[in-house]
This record gives C-alpha cells, sequence and structure tokens, in this order.
C-alpha cells in the first residue's frame, strides 16, 4: 500500500475515535486540514485514482472524498462536491468484490457515501449492503438505527433537508417542521 493511503488509513481507523468521526470538533477538522487537505485536492483532481485498484488503497480515497471533505468544508456546499464521485468509486469496489477483503468497520465506511446520498435508490441497496456484511457487527444495530434515520428524510422529501441552506434550496413547510425533530440533521 501506497504512504499517503497508509497514513489517512492509520489516521481514520487507529488514531480517530467514533466521537472524532461523528461530532463536529474544529480542532479535529483542523488537524485533517493540515495532515491532508492536499490529499483530497490531489484526490479531486484525479491524482489518486490508481487507488481504486485495491481495496485498502480504494477505501482511503473514499474517506479522503467522503468524509474528510465533510471535515474540511464543513458548512459549505463544497462539502457535498464529492459525493457523486464516491459513489461511483463505492460502486466499483462493490462490483469489484472489495467488501470481501475489508473488516467490518472499513465496509461500514466503504459504504458511507450510499448513506450520503439523496437517491433512495443508493440508500435501499445500502441497506442490503449492511445486511449482507455488517449483520455480525458489533456496532450493526447503531448502524442500522443511524441509517434508517437518515433514509426517512430522503423517502419524504427526497433530499436531506438540513442541507438547503448550505446548498441554497429553498425549505418546504413540511420540511421546516421536519428540521425541528431529533435525529433531523447530521
Amino acid at each position: 500500500m501506497n504512504e499517503r493511503a497508509k497514513a489517512i488509513l492509520d489516521f481514520w481507523f487507529v488514531q480517530s475515535s467514533i466521537e472524532d468521526w461523528f461530532k463536529k470538533n474544529d480542532k479535529y477538522d483542523e488537524k485533517i486540514k493540515k495532515l491532508f487537505f492536499e490529499d483530497l485536492k490531489k484526490a479531486i483532481n484525479n491524482e489518486y485514482d490508481e487507488w481504486q485498484d485495491t481495496p485498502e488503497e480504494c477505501l482511503a480515497l473514499v474517506v479522503v472524498l467522503d468524509q474528510f471533505s465533510r471535515n474540511l468544508y464543513r458548512n459549505s456546499e463544497k462539502s457535498f462536491e464529492q459525493d457523486y464521485k464516491s459513489r461511483l468509486i463505492v460502486n466499483e469496489a462493490i462490483d469489484r468484490g472489495f467488501l470481501e477483503e475489508l473488516s467490518q468497520t472499513k465496509i461500514h465506511f466503504l459504504l458511507m457515501p450510499l448513506i450520503h446520498s439523496e437517491d433512495i435508490s443508493d440508500h435501499e441497496f445500502g441497506h442490503k449492503l449492511i445486511d449482507i456484511y455488517l449483520k455480525n457487527f458489533e456496532h450493526y444495530e447503531k448502524i442500522k438505527k443511524a441509517w434508517n434515520a437518515h433514509s426517512i428524510p430522503i423517502k419524504k422529501f427526497g433530499r436531506y433537508p438540513h442541507r438547503n441552506n448550505i446548498l441554497n434550496r429553498q425549505s418546504t413547510d413540511e420540511e421546516k417542521k421536519f428540521l425541528k425533530k431529533p435525529n433531523s440533521s447530521w
């Protein structure tokens, strides 16, 4: 595995905690910026496309495009600009059998772009895959609950209402009501 992909995976899966992954933390975002901003730019510019050829490097590419972009461009439309590319990479990884070669924690993050999608078919596909690959994972119930919660607004509105302001989309009255409920924004 190349050094940059290894550094990304070590940072994400060894040095970071579940709190780092899922809670807003400006210091953590700043750390990612310092260590990996250049990697994100290179990934965006297709300079890391060859990483798609092995499971671990492919996962590192998805972490950079899907997760680091959210940390580095938090509260900006740029945080979602790599979603389409990430999903293409994930679908290719699935077709190539990479899920068979990764640990369950890594599978969870490889599949994450599917639940970040605003396309219900990605959600449905993602749910099937976690039921197959993560059903024996110690965090399966938590993941299933979180993914179910993420699918609710997509089924109801065809999009994530909490992104509306960032993406300059007009919220409907129903979406505004929805956003006042718990588990409506991530």
